[in-house]
């Protein structure tokens, strides 16, 4: 069973939502050079171990895939808590 159009497009602008929520608060709380000095390391760490690029790709698409599910899971439950808060209104 297909999911709908709208459905989707819905969660795509609330996934962005939070993902642009979450990004200002960071830059709010002056947090926002830690995060890029900590995805520096990170590269560097990921580049240090002499892995072959093919494993470092196939890593990279899991946690892609594994964030996208959570953005998805987020953004139905932030959806849910809007359709209950129109009921009670």
């Amino acid at each position: 069973m297909g999911r709908d159009p709208l459905a989707i497009r819905q969660d795509i602008t609330l996934a962005g939502r939070a993902l642009t929520d979450a990004y200002e608060g960071l830059r709010r709380r002056g947090w926002l050079p830690f995060v890029t000095l900590g995805a520096a390391l990170a590269t560097g760490l990921v580049l240090q171990r002499h892995r072959p690029m093919r494993e470092v790709a196939a890593r990279s698409r899991s946690v892609v895939d594994r964030t996208l599910q959570v953005a998805t899971a987020l953004a139905a439950i932030e959806r849910f808590r809007e359709r209950g808060r129109r009921r009670a209104a």
